[in-house]
């Protein structure tokens, strides 16, 4: 049977509206997640220096300048799209070229795109003695320049706006709707007190088309901390029409009350059925005081909705106790990436409370114990980094896990926490694996073998040794991170101790400059610290010949750079940054050859 109309548009919207709510509410909880390092890619950090940005020279300036009064739209649209770019780089001297822009900006003959251009431009240069011609062309050009210009207008508070928007509000019958929104959410913006009467009459107005009254909604709610209750609740109530519209309404108008009617309302719409009714109330609830959020809490952190969960976790992530972690800490098994990475660092976060550190701890080894895997990778992840070492055995466990995840998580989990009653079972783990790399390659082998190298670095694990020397030949099936760890971790065995066997071999990898295939970047890189840290002193004088040759700013380079230090003491000076900028700046200035002729 076909949806009508009707329902088909309700079914739509409801997927759409969930999605964004979803998604906000997701994005705005985020925080950095734990994410498995590599102690090669740090001890010593040799990244190159960060790109250092290239100024456009005066003479690019003065060309673009000169272009911008040509007729030409391209020119036009190129110089202005140019100036605006400088600009936001820090180049300095660009006011000089409004005029120019505000004449584009305001002929009558200037083609769209080159007047678009123009208004950014002066946008971007905050022109604010521009804010009465950009006002009155954007009224008379399309759509697209008012969506530019009147955002900018608002910001800059720039008061004949508030008229144009005033009227375009009491004639929105008439009106386009990204017009209309504009409105809607320049006075907002403004808080244009004013205008609130008429956005509570649009956002009850259930004959209206969803998105301008959730706009208008969310507008009033942004103008007003107190008087909308009563709104409020009458769309709780209307449920001929729209109730789930309604209702979101309801929780827009009351984004800033705080009242005990407005918190009633707001309790009520987080025991909605409705998902995102719910989420968006638990959020509002949290925002005021999550004490409002703990007697739903655990019921959320329980509900089929990710967002709905997400509330319940911050409402005890907010509040911690001893008695609310383990149910926090049933969120690391959650299906739903975003929330268990959110629950697992803010349990690392929640661990430096001493009060909370214990609890955390047994709630973590209790998941870790468990079959799922998103449980198993979020505790290695969390005990490893509180280098747990009662987790040790269970690691050494989940090293045989089918899961990429938790094979990787567990073995890093191992590094970090560098237990020696774990070394024998590491070793063991990495020569089965080298075997098996032979034959197949599963997601994860490479990264999983490189933390356990690393773990045998840290630890100083000499029966390593054997297996770290058979990666350091160039043989792809070893994987680059496995061949880069080994090497590391060979350096810190052999650390102020030079092993004439291993250097021999490591300075081949460094003067490998065969093609077919060609050596790892990060495998010269890491043989040259290697070298410097074994305190292999007869390599010194080549690194430092090839240092004046040319200091580049690149991974070998600077890992010549430290190793020459480390063997002689030397403070070869820092390369200079890569230049980088927009690619080409428009209009290169010509430069004339230099010649011997007369």
């Amino acid at each position: 049977m076909l949806l009508t109309d009707k329902r088909r548009f309700a079914m739509l919207y409801r997927i759409f509206t969930y999605v964004i709510v979803f998604t906000i509410a997701i994005v705005s909880t985020a925080c950095a997640e734990i994410v498995p390092d590599f102690l090669m890619e740090s001890d010593p950090d040799c990244r190159p220096l960060p790109p250092a940005p290239v100024q456009p020279m005066p003479k690019h300036l003065q060309l673009w300048f000169e272009v911008l009064k040509r007729p030409e739209t391209d020119y036009q649209r190129m110089a202005a799209e140019s100036i605006s770019l400088a600009h936001k780089k820090g180049v300095p001297d660009l006011l000089q070229a409004i005029p120019t822009l505000e004449t584009i900006l305001t002929t009558e003959s200037t083609h769209p795109a080159a007047r678009y251009a123009a208004a950014r431009a002066l946008i971007t240069l905050d022109s604010r003695d521009s804010a009465s011609k950009l006002l009155e062309w954007s009224q008379k050009g399309g759509s697209d320049l008012r969506q530019l210009v009147e955002p900018a207008l608002a910001d800059w508070d720039f008061e004949p706006i508030r008229t144009v928007w005033k009227e375009r509000l009491d004639a929105s019958n008439k009106q386009h709707r990204r017009e209309l929104l504009l409105a809607v959410r320049g006075l907002a913006r403004v808080q244009e007190v004013s205008a609130l009467p008429t956005l509570r009459n649009i956002a009850l107005d259930v004959a209206r088309s969803p998105d301008i009254r959730l706009a208008a909604a969310a507008a009033a709610g942004a103008l007003a901390e107190t008087g909308l209750e009563s709104d409020a609740q009458l769309l709780q109530a209307e449920k001929r029409k729209s109730p789930i519209i309604n209702r979101r309404c309801a929780i827009h108008l009351l984004q800033r009350h705080t009242s005990e009617a407005a918190i009633k309302s707001l309790l009520e719409l987080a025991t909605e059925q409705e998902p995102t009714l719910a989420a968006a109330a638990l959020e509002r609830l949290n925002q005021i005081d999550s004490h409002l959020v703990l007697p739903l809490a655990e019921g959320a952190m329980k509900n089929l909705d990710a967002d709905v969960r997400m509330q319940g976790a911050i409402a005890y992530i907010k509040l911690p106790t001893t008695d609310r972690i383990p149910a926090l800490a049933e969120l690391l098994n959650d299906l739903h990436p975003g929330i268990r990475q959110h629950v697992s660092t803010e349990l690392l976060r929640l661990a430096q409370d001493p009060a909370l550190d214990e609890t955390i701890r047994s709630a973590a080894m209790a998941i870790a114990q468990r079959d799922q895997w998103q449980g198993q990778e979020q505790s290695a992840l969390l005990l490893g980094s509180l280098e747990h070492q009662p987790a040790s055995t269970r690691f050494v466990e989940l090293l045989e896990s089918e899961r990429r995840e938790v094979m990787v998580s567990s073995a890093w989990a191992l590094r970090k926490i560098a237990d020696p009653a774990t070394a024998s079972a590491i070793v063991d783990k990495i020569r089965r694996q080298t075997i098996a790399r032979k034959n197949v390659y599963p997601a994860g082998l490479d990264q999983q073998v490189a933390h356990l190298l690393e773990a045998c670095g840290k630890m100083q694990v000499k029966q390593a040794e054997r297996d770290m020397i058979g990666y350091i030949p160039k043989v792809g099936a070893m994987g680059e991170r496995s061949r880069g760890a080994a090497i590391w971790a060979l350096g810190k065995l052999h650390a102020g101790t030079p092993d004439p066997t291993v250097a021999e071999l490591l300075i081949d990898r460094v003067n490998d400059e065969g093609t077919m295939p060609p050596e790892f970047i990060l495998i010269k890189q890491l043989s040259i610290v290697s070298l410097g840290r074994m305190k292999a002193q007869e390599y010194a004088p080549e690194f430092r010949n090839l240092l004046e040759k040319g200091n580049s700013n690149d991974a070998i380079s600077l890992a010549r750079r430290w190793a020459l230090k480390e063997l002689t003491g030397e403070e070869y000076p820092l390369p200079e940054a890569d230049p980088i900028g927009p690619g080409t700046w428009f209009l290169n200035p010509l430069v004339r050859a230099q010649t011997n002729s007369p």
